[in-house]
């Protein structure tokens, strides 16, 4: 009994730890290790029950220090009392820490040994990391390849994407765990050499320019983040208040003017005549301005989180295609109508945009669009490729306060930057806003929580990294073969 308690709350503080390997944190290190901390526990577990509790507990304490943000959107912001906004919120983490937890529970399934750690449980963590990218629209958040952004796995984005990157790690992490539970010399060599050849293949392939400029082409942006209060944004009252400010922050006279995530609260035909004045006195100083707002269809039975370039037209508009449950859309909304009411989210009824996606044109460049947390969903944006040369990302992180969860999307932006070769062009409500390299480096970034108008110079891009042409897929079908090689190495021994 006493060992189940020690092997919980070990399993438990290593879920805590991993998150400092994230945004803001970026200690990078820990993550392979409290991985591998979490695969020798799982190998001395005696039964599938008790790997299942040790697993279950590592995703507690990740889900619980990383997303614990859940509350300020549902307390503060969506105007559920505290009780209920926490409860909520656990119920969230417990949902999340399934994950991890059947993780550990399914390498119980399988014959231990060297290729557990080599193989297979590398193999299960990616495959069950990439089912929660998608299992019910899907959570991506922390997985394990965002971690390596800035470490020298980060290489591999480009050629498999960040699961690529959680793949790799996970291997790492499994050789460590094997030499700790091995204690023989020769595994500590094998160790030692898969790790330097997983770095430095890293380290190379991070050297491989994917893209090149767009015929040496520049582009003067200014990103506009209002700093609007979310209690305040959607009164009908002070949507006026809301376009003069951002009207008033963008006379910059650069080609392009971003807004940010719903910066028109409202419908785009409700302020149209404001819209064609305000683009033509804009578009006398060269400027064209893309703004997030809503639209909706002709009969205004469906509603949409959109971006448009404000022109006075509905030439070029983006609708928001991966909605985030219970913020923009209630699930199952038959069976809990009570939730909905408990909770008022505004704009929480919006429809997902179809039909092929296009990215927007301004000046002959061409912006690859998504939408808050659409920069989550690396496989989903590849279809504006190779055609856009750089990435938008208009997000409102408002709804999580002064929390980790602004910078870890940051961090997952970035990602999206380095998967692509592509710079991008963050431009939230209250912050993070900033410029991203191609590399996914930070080049420029604002303060939080200001009004302010950051502007840049970006560097348009062309061509395509391998991740484009194969997706998630290199990363799963890898796994997948590990997986495999692991069975049927293990069966073969024991005949």
């Amino acid at each position: 009994m006493q060992s189940h308690w020690l092997t919980t709350i070990v399993s438990l503080l290593c879920g805590v730890l991993s998150v400092l390997s994230f945004a803001p944190f970026g200690f990078w290190l820990i993550f392979p290790i409290t991985l591998a901390i979490l695969f020798v526990l799982l190998f001395n577990a005696t039964t599938r029950a008790s790997g299942f509790r040790i697993g279950y507990f590592f995703g507690v304490g990740l889900f619980g220090a990383g997303v614990y943000w859940v509350y300020f959107s549902l307390h503060l912001f969506g105007g559920a009392i505290a009780v209920l906004a926490g409860i909520g919120t656990l119920l969230c983490v417990l949902v999340l820490a399934l994950f991890p937890a059947f993780f550990a529970s399914l390498s119980q399934r399988f014959t231990k040994g060297a290729l557990w750690f080599l193989l297979t449980a590398p193999a299960l963590w990616l495959l069950i990391e990439w089912m929660r990218s998608w299992f019910l629209t899907g959570f991506p958040w922390l997985s394990a390849g965002y971690s390596t952004l800035h470490s020298p796995l980060a290489g591999y984005a480009p050629v498999g994407g960040v699961f690529l990157n959680s793949l790799v790690l996970a291997l790492c992490s499994g050789v460590i765990a094997w030499c700790v539970q091995s204690r023989r010399l020769y595994s500590f060599a094998v160790a030692l050499i898969v790790i330097i050849i997983a770095g430095g293949g890293g380290y190379w392939l991070k050297s491989i320019e994917w893209t090149k400029p767009l015929e040496d082409r520049t582009v003067d942006v200014t990103m506009v983040q209002g700093n609007i209060a979310q209690e305040l944004k959607f009164q009908p009252n002070l949507i006026e208040n809301s376009v003069e400010l951002y009207s008033s922050l963008s006379r910059s006279g650069s080609e392009l003017v971003i807004w940010p995530e719903s910066a028109i609260p409202t419908l785009y035909s409700d302020l149209a005549d404001w819209e064609v004045q305000f683009a033509s006195e804009l578009e006398a100083q060269g400027t064209t301005v893309i703004s997030g707002g809503f639209t909706s269809n002709e009969d205004y039975s469906k509603f949409y989180n959109a971006i448009k370039v404000l022109n006075g037209t509905e030439d070029q508009v983006y609708v928001k295609r991966h909605l985030v449950p219970f913020g923009e859309f209630t699930p199952f909304r038959d069976v809990i109508t009570l939730l909905s009411k408990l909770i008022t989210i505004p704009m929480s009824d919006l429809s997902p945009g179809t039909g092929p996606v296009h990215p927007i044109e301004v000046n002959g460049v061409h912006y690859g669009m998504s939408i808050c947390y659409e920069d989550a969903f690396g496989n989903e944006m590849r279809n504006q490729f190779p055609k856009a040369n750089v990435l938008i990302n208009v997000s409102n992180d408002a709804w999580f306060g002064d929390s980790t969860a602004p910078h870890q999307h940051q961090e997952i932006a970035a990602m999206r930057s380095l998967e692509f070769g592509r710079p991008m062009l963050r431009v939230t409500n209250t912050g993070v806003s900033s410029l991203i390299d191609y590399r996914g480096n930070i080049v420029s970034q604002g303060p939080q929580f200001e009004a302010v108008a950051i502007d840049v110079k970006v560097t348009p891009r062309q061509d395509t990294t391998p991740f484009v042409k194969v997706g998630d897929w290199l990363a799963v079908g890898l796994a997948l073969a590990m997986l495999l090689s692991g069975w049927l190495f293990s069966r073969r021994a024991k005949l």
